[in-house]
């Protein structure tokens, strides 16, 4: 903080700035980022997208039925743990992140593999997290595939099942619906693969991406590669 460059985390502080600053300098990182603070800039930004990920593996795991979230902000000894800096500002997106992660009624979906070329499969799984939301019934839903421009590569419609209450055995609150290996005929770009609960109310978590390379796009090699 300002006028207390004396205590000694701002002199760590200080100390790791100027390794940091040998690094971008031996690494040629001016090449690639505008300024050391749009490097940093997108670091923060990066964690959304990284906590959504751990949420999906975490919430699509039916004997996992809680999740204690223990950092608030980022220490010295723990750069990348909190959900805002360790000066107290907000990580872009990751608010929005964690509202979407911790909604009630939530899809975790997968696409993988994430990179693929085109023609190629990709296993697509779709679970619901129902935190009580759903009550015991059958709700509709559709999952499609859409390419770079939105276009509609693949469709399904399938049922989803809510259990009810066996004695004092509860449902489980994550509840695998789809999977199935999908050929990917898509030109180079980033698809999605989206749900949608067509009745009983709408849920988080309603889209991932996933990327699609076409070969034919690719410069040619002339040499061998080993």
């Amino acid at each position: 903080a300002l006028g207390e460059e004396s205590e000694p985390i701002a002199k760590a502080y200080q100390d790791w700035l100027r390794m940091f600053m040998g690094d971008w300098q031996r690494w040629k990182l001016d090449e690639v980022f505008a300024s050391p603070e749009d490097f940093f800039d997108q670091c923060l930004a990066k964690m959304a997208g990284l906590r959504k990920m751990g949420i999906n593996a975490l919430r699509s795991n039916p004997r996992i039925v809680g999740y204690n979230l223990t950092g608030t902000h980022d220490t010295a000894e723990a750069y990348s743990e909190g959900i805002i800096t360790a000066f107290r500002e907000h990580k872009p997106g990751t608010f929005d992140a964690m509202c979407d992660g911790f909604a009630p009624l939530r899809w975790c979906l997968f696409a993988g593999p994430v990179s693929v070329y085109r023609g190629g499969k990709v296993k697509f799984e779709a679970v619901l997290s129902n935190e009580d939301v759903l009550k015991p019934g059958e709700y509709p839903a559709l999952l499609r595939v859409l390419g770079p421009h939105d276009e509609r590569l693949a469709e399904r419609q399938i049922t989803v099942k809510i259990p009810a209450k066996t004695g004092n055995v509860e449902p489980p609150y994550a509840l695998p619906v789809f999977s199935e290996d999908i050929p990917v005929d898509a030109p180079s770009g980033k698809c999605r693969f989206v749900a949608r609960l067509l009745k009983g109310g709408p849920a988080s978590g309603e889209s991932i991406d996933f990327y699609v390379t076409d070969p034919h796009d690719m410069p040619p090699v002339q040499t061998e590669v080993t």
